[in-house]
C-alpha cells in the first residue's frame, strides 16, 4: 500500500491539470487554482495515510479524483460528497461500526448521485442541517474505545456541514448568484482543512508515546491502557493480552483468549517478552509491523523496562544494606552502654557501697558531720545508679515486664501498667524499655497529664506497644532529638512508630515491631 498511495499522487496531479485545463481558461486563476488545490489535497491526503489506514486513505483520494470529475461534468459534482459521508462516518476505517452507520453511507451516495437536492439552497439547509446533527450524537455517543478518532471525524463533518448550511443560507438571501463564489471559496478552503486533518489524526504514533504505554504493561492491566494504545497508534481495533502461564496462551482483561489472527486478515500479533520469557501481545492493524516508529518504540520500552529493574534492584540493595548497617551500630552501641553499665557497677558502685556501710557503723557516734557525709554518699550513689540505668537498664536482666514494672514505679505519675511476660530478643526487648521510658519521661515533663495507661502485647507476632496520657496533647517527631532516636531505634529492627496528639486530648505514641525474622528468647 505504500507503493500505491506513492503512485497515486503523481496521477491525480496530472488529473487534476487536465480536468482544470479542460474546465476553466487560465485566465481565470480565481477559479481552477482553488479548485485544483482542493482536488489535490484530498489525494494527497488519502496517499500520505494510505499505509497506516488504507480505508481512509482510499476514501480522500477518491475524493479527491471525484471532485475533479465534478470539475468536468456537472453531473458529477456531488459525488465528492458521499465519499466524505462514507469517511466520516467509518474513520478511521472504511467499514462503519453499526447498521446505523451502514445506512447514513447509503443515504450519502444516493443524495451525493441525486444531484437536484444539493442544487436547491432550501433542501440544502435542510441536509446540512442533518448531517449537522447526526455528526453531534455520534461525538456525544462515542465510545472511549473511538473517542479521539470520533472527535476528529465529527468535527470535521460539523464544519464541513456548517460551511453548507452557511452557503446555501447566504445565497438564498443575497441576490442570486452574488454569493455563489465567495460561498464556493469558502467551501473549497473548508474541503482543504478538512482533507489535512483528517490525515493529521492518521499520523505515526509517537515513539515516546507507545514507550510510556508499553512500559504500563504489568503495572496497570486495564482496559484503559489498551484504549490508550489504540488511540496512539490510530488503530481502533487493537486487542491487548497477557501469557497466563497455567493456560499457556495470551487471554485480555476479562480472560478471553488471544489468538494470533488468520492469514489474510491484515492483522498481525506482537508478542513482548520478558526477561526472555512471554508477557504480553497485541493484535494490530499489519501496517503497524512495517512502521519502523512503533518497532523502535517497543524495543526502546524494552531496554528502559530492563534498565529500571535494574535499577531498583542497585537501590533496594543499597536501603536493605543502609539498614543492617543502622541495626549493627544501634546493636553496638547497646553492647558498649551495656558494658559501662557493668564496670560502673563493678568498682565505683561497689566503692560507693563499701565506704558507705564504713560511714553508717561511724555515724553511730552521733557525730553531724558524719551523719551529713553519709546523706552526700546516699544521694550520689542514687544518682550513679540512675546515671548507670540509663546507660543500660539492668531491669531488662529479668524480662521486659519487669524493666517496665520499675519504670511505672519510678514515675511520679500514677502509670496503669499491661505487658505479656513473653520474652523477646534483647533488641526488641531494649528498643519497648526505652520507648516506655521516653514516653514518660515527656509525659511527666510536658503533658501536665494526671495519668498514663502502657499497653505491651504481642499481636500476631507484631509487638504493640501504646502510651496513651490524658495530658494537653501537641507532642510531634519533631519535637525534640528523644523521639528521633526511638523512631531510630525502632526502625532498626524493622519497626514503625507513630504518634497522635489532639490539643486537650492527649497525646498516643504507638509502635509496632516486627518479631518474625527476631531470635526470641522463648516465653
Amino acid at each position: 500500500m505504500r507503493r500505491a498511495g506513492v503512485a497515486v499522487c503523481p496521477v491525480g496531479i496530472a488529473v487534476g491539470l487536465a480536468a482544470e485545463l479542460r474546465a476553466f481558461e487560465l485566465d481565470q486563476p480565481l477559479l481552477w487554482l482553488p479548485d485544483l488545490a482542493v482536488g489535490v489535497a484530498l489525494i494527497v491526503a488519502g496517499s500520505a495515510v494510505m499505509a497506516r489506514a488504507t480505508g481512509a486513505g482510499l476514501l480522500l483520494a477518491a475524493a479527491g479524483f471525484a471532485w475533479f470529475a465534478g470539475t468536468i461534468a456537472p453531473e458529477a459534482t456531488y459525488w465528492h460528497r458521499g465519499l466524505l459521508v462514507h469517511l466520516i462516518v467509518s474513520y478511521p476505517g472504511a467499514r462503519p461500526a453499526s447498521r446505523t452507520g451502514w445506512l447514513v453511507v447509503a443515504i450519502g451516495y444516493l443524495l451525493a448521485v441525486v444531484s437536484p437536492l444539493w442544487r436547491n439552497e432550501s433542501s440544502a439547509v435542510v441536509l446540512a442541517a442533518a448531517a449537522l446533527c447526526l455528526c453531534v450524537a455520534g461525538l456525544r455517543s462515542a465510545s472511549v474505545r473511538r473517542r479521539r478518532s470520533r472527535l476528529i471525524a465529527c468535527g470535521v463533518g460539523a464544519v464541513l456541514a456548517a460551511v453548507l448550511m452557511a452557503g446555501a443560507i447566504t445565497r438564498l438571501a443575497a441576490t442570486a448568484g452574488s454569493a455563489a463564489l465567495p460561498s464556493l471559496l469558502v467551501y473549497e478552503a473548508a474541503l482543504v482543512i478538512a482533507a489535512g486533518c483528517v490525515a493529521f489524526g492518521l499520523r505515526p504514533a509517537r515513539r515516546a508515546a507507545v514507550t510510556d504505554l508499553v512500559i504500563e504493561l504489568g503495572e496497570n492491566r486495564s482496559d484503559m491502557l489498551r484504549d490508550a494504545l489504540a488511540d496512539v497508534l490510530g488503530d481502533p481495533t487493537v486487542r491487548l493480552g497477557y501469557w497466563n502461564a497455567s493456560q499457556a496462551r495470551y487471554v485480555d482483561i476479562i480472560g478471553r483468549t488471544l489468538a494470533a489472527p488468520a492469514r489474510g486478515e491484515h492483522r498481525v500479533m506482537t508478542r513482548i517478552d520478558r526477561a526472555g520469557r512471554p508477557f504480553a501481545a497485541m493484535v494490530h492493524d499489519s501496517a503497524l509491523a512495517a512502521d519502523t516508529t512503533f518497532a523502535d518504540a517497543l524495543a526502546a520500552a524494552d531496554r528502559l523496562r530492563s534498565a529500571n529493574t535494574a535499577l531498583q534492584a542497585e537501590i533496594q540493595a543499597r536501603v536493605d544494606d543502609v539498614s543492617a548497617s543502622r541495626h549493627r551500630l544501634q546493636i553496638a552501641v547497646d553492647e558498649e552502654r551495656r558494658r559501662l553499665e557493668r564496670r560502673l557497677a563493678a568498682a565505683p558502685e561497689s566503692r560507693l557501697v563499701a565506704t558507705l556501710s564504713v560511714l553508717r557503723r561511724m555515724s553511730s557516734r552521733s557525730d553531724p558531720h558524719l551523719d551529713r557525709a553519709v546523706d552526700q554518699l546516699e544521694r550520689a550513689l542514687v544518682e550513679l545508679r540512675d546515671a548507670a540505668s540509663g546507660l543500660y537498664p539492668r531491669e531488662l536482666a529479668g524480662g521486659l515486664a519487669i524493666g517496665l514494672a520499675a519504670l511505672r514505679d519510678r514515675c511520679p505519675i500514677p502509670v496503669e501498667l499491661s505487658v505479656t511476660a513473653q520474652r523477646f530478643d534483647a533488641q526488641v526487648e531494649v528498643a519497648a524499655y526505652y520507648l516506655c521510658a521516653e514516653a514518660l519521661t515527656n509525659v511527666t515533663k510536658h503533658a501536665q497529664a494526671t495519668g498514663v495507661c502502657v499497653h505491651v502485647a504481642d499481636v500476631a507476632r507484631v509487638l504493640t506497644i501504646t502510651v496513651t496520657d490524658d495530658g494537653v496533647g501537641g507532642a510531634t517527631l519533631a519535637g525534640g532529638t528523644g523521639l528521633l532516636g526511638l523512631v531510630d531505634r525502632v526502625e532498626s529492627i524493622g519497626g514503625r512508630l507513630a504518634i497522635t496528639a489532639e490539643p486537650v486530648a492527649g497525646t498516643r505514641l504507638t509502635a509496632e515491631i516486627p518479631l518474625d525474622g527476631q531470635p526470641g528468647l522463648g516465653g
